[in-house]
């Protein structure tokens, strides 16, 4: 038989609770930046007004040539294929994940070059988003935490 010391369960079962609760906050604010994250970037991210001409992308390059049909069209591809792929616990950190698998989206954010030789300026939607969200946490993130520790009757 061993000796059962009450006490240090009971405080060992209170800390083990806590950290439960907390990383369940951690996470549930993470996912509320990536939900934001997402919101604010898909504002940004420019939506294509193409003409004649057609763009795809293919090892790395872009390419852009006219198309023979006279209708214009609008895109949106870019923008819908945003997704919040939700946040994690990540050894002594938490980290959230958006991302955009459209083969052209890093051309369109940071610039690409012309098959002409010229310089298309990039848009820089996900670079701006993100600094302004860095900008704004502790106005978003410190409510959160208020209302997290009122849980626990501190006011």
């Amino acid at each position: 038989m061993s000796d059962f010391e009450f006490d240090q369960f009971l405080k060992f079962a209170n800390q083990f609770h806590k950290n439960l609760q907390e990383e369940t906050f951690i996470i549930d604010v993470m996912n509320r930046l990536g939900n934001l994250m997402i919101r604010e970037v898909k504002m940004r991210t420019p939506v294509g007004q193409y003409d004649n001409s057609v763009f795809f992308a293919r090892d790395g390059k872009l390419f852009v040539f006219e198309a023979s049909s006279g209708r214009n069209r609008v895109g949106g591809e870019l923008r819908r294929n945003w997704v919040l792929e939700g946040a994690q616990a990540t050894g002594d950190g938490f980290i959230v994940t958006i991302s955009n698998n459209t083969e052209y989206a890093p051309f369109v954010e940071n610039g690409h070059r012309t098959v002409n030789g010229g310089w298309v300026e990039g848009q820089f939607f996900l670079k701006i988003t993100m600094e302004e969200i860095i900008g704004q946490l502790p106005k978003i993130v410190g409510p959160a935490y208020e209302e997290y520790l009122r849980g626990f009757g501190f006011s």
